[in-house]
């Protein structure tokens, strides 16, 4: 996908250049003509490689900058050091990413689960990669306009980025033939092409099998597939 959002840019790109230079030529010979001494300036567009990584923030549903991220905002909260192993974690993952691993963050409410994701994330569209993070709920609908609404690209991005971020699992609304599904079919096609997701979600262990069928909880929660982290802080939102 993201070759195809290159490509696409380099297309606009050309147009852009051309409708740009042409009115940047029109103003420049209509000062010539009125008898003034101007210089031709020539558009230059922002570099192709700075116009991708804009692209692929705006795709990834993430809306803060990875600077804003960082262990030292949970010092002032006396938790850092609980926190240290979680982010050398995350940081590992970075740094070995693209790795056949996927993250499951469990843990209560407000410990940090969707924070923590997003700093992977968030790390990642700074060195290139395409991300897409999305709520359960959100994701249930993107199903939904697939299949009611025959939006036939509504599940491509799912597919096809390098890191697909699942937050809030268990929270999604059920719906028979759909939900359990398609969610099941994300998780295989992506698992079966090496690309990584990250899924957060409120569920203990035995309630993530209580909610879903053995196959979607083993791929979920395999030792052998995924690193499962719980997190077990006070409601961060609370202190």
């Amino acid at each position: 996908m993201k070759n195809e959002i290159r490509k696409q840019i380099i297309s606009e790109r050309r147009s852009a250049i051309a409708d740009k230079q042409a009115e940047l030529d029109a103003k420049y010979f209509i000062a010539l003509a009125n008898g003034k001494k101007v210089t031709r300036e020539i558009y230059k567009m922002p570099s192709l490689d700075d116009e991708l990584s804009k692209r692929l923030r705006q795709l990834s549903g993430i809306k803060m900058n990875y600077r804003d991220f960082s262990v030292d905002i949970f010092k002032d909260l006396g938790i850092k050091t609980e926190y240290k192993k979680l982010y050398e974690t995350l940081d590992k993952y970075v740094i070995a990413f693209p790795t056949p691993k996927n993250l499951c963050l469990v843990g209560a409410a407000g410990t940090g689960k969707t924070h923590a994701a997003q700093i992977v994330g968030t790390k990642l569209l700074g060195q290139g990669h395409s991300v897409l993070y999305i709520t359960a709920f959100s994701l249930v609908q993107r199903f939904k306009d697939y299949i009611f609404n025959f939006e036939r690209d509504a599940l491509d991005y799912l597919f096809s980025c390098d890191l697909l971020i699942i937050d809030d699992l268990g929270t999604e609304p059920k719906i028979k033939n759909v939900s359990d599904e398609y969610l099941l079919n994300v998780i295989n096609e992506r698992m079966a092409n090496d690309m990584p997701y990250i899924i957060t979600t409120n569920l203990a262990p035995e309630d993530i099998l209580a909610r879903y069928d053995e196959r979607l909880t083993s791929r979920i929660l395999s030792k052998q597939t995924s690193i499962v982290i719980q997190m077990k802080s006070k409601d961060l939102r609370l202190i």
